[in-house]
């Protein structure tokens, strides 16, 4: 059927586009509360209100769903605190803020305990393959993280350069953070912005 059909009063590709969200929407809940390896694809199904047909449409498998989660968070994650540091930059302020302002971006994007454990705990382990996926995201956080240090020093800011081997602890230590505080609700996000924000300063960037 083509995608732009109209079938019962609405296109085809809108209706794909509904249960690929219902179905993201069920593997948040059931991935984020009785974990990956206790989540079939039937249970995922029911909870979403679709047929493992219509899942299949969407997804290879579950692996597929995860990952297709874990890079939808990864790149809202990613996208958040660019803008945020970058447009933080931009306006002239001191590094306090700009550092501040990017953390901040980053815990806004996991407040919710089940996508931060679907994220940085359901995901670990999965397979050879995503563990690859995993690393190369880890090297895209670095990137990402250098070209906004780069862009802060270039502006003025008082940062140090960092190798991707430093990076690579300090994205190891922020998943290890939030890993804990998933673990541990009582933990609060102003000793979260104190962890992380320390990492990076006097850590890392000097």
């Amino acid at each position: 059927m083509s995608e732009d059909r109209v079938y019962g009063g609405r296109a085809v590709a809108d209706r794909r586009r509904d249960r690929r969200e219902r179905f993201l929407a069920a593997a948040v809940e059931l991935f984020g509360t009785q974990g990956y390896a206790g989540t079939s694809v039937p249970q995922v199904c029911r909870a979403a209100g679709l047929s493992t047909r219509q899942f299949y449409q969407e997804f290879s498998d579950r692996e597929h769903l995860l990952r297709t989660l874990y890079d939808r968070l990864q790149d809202r994650s990613m996208a958040q605190v660019s803008e945020r540091v970058l447009e933080r930059i931009a306006a002239g302020d001191g590094i306090d803020a700009v550092l501040d302002a990017g953390v901040r971006a980053f815990l806004a994007v996991y407040d919710d305990p089940l996508p931060a454990r679907v994220n940085f705990i359901e995901v670990v382990g999965v397979s050879p393959a995503f563990e690859e996926h995993r690393h190369a995201n880890r090297a895209r956080w670095g990137e990402l993280l250098q070209t906004a240090a780069q862009a802060g020093a270039a502006r003025g800011l008082p940062l140090t350069s960092a190798t991707p081997l430093q990076w690579a602890a300090y994205i190891g230590a922020v998943n290890a953070v939030i890993v804990e505080r998933t673990l541990d609700p009582s933990i609060t996000e102003d000793a979260l912005l104190h962890a992380m924000r320390t990492l990076l300063r006097p850590g890392i960037l000097g």
